[in-house]
């Protein structure tokens, strides 16, 4: 699980690093728009609902969290 959960955003971020160099082009003189900061800006946004879409749906053991550390924060709470 946390294989998969690590490559999924080492492909994100990849593809975020891509859509920017295709979208920017030659920045150098000019700023950005606000739409080529949309465009990368939604890769990140969507990154992290997928996250917390993935870690709801697991238990602490599973995400590489031990047992007796997630028993201890349900204690506090």
């Amino acid at each position: 699980m946390d294989k998969a959960f690590k490559v999924i955003f080492i492909l994100g971020f990849a593809l975020m690093v891509i859509v920017a160099i295709l979208v920017t082009g030659n920045t150098a003189t000019k700023p950005l728009t606000g739409s080529q900061v949309a465009a990368v800006g939604i890769i990140a946004i969507l990154l992290l609902v997928i996250a917390t879409l993935i870690y709801e749906q697991f238990p602490y053991s599973v995400l590489g969290k031990p047992v007796k550390e997630a028993q201890k924060e349900e204690q506090k709470v």
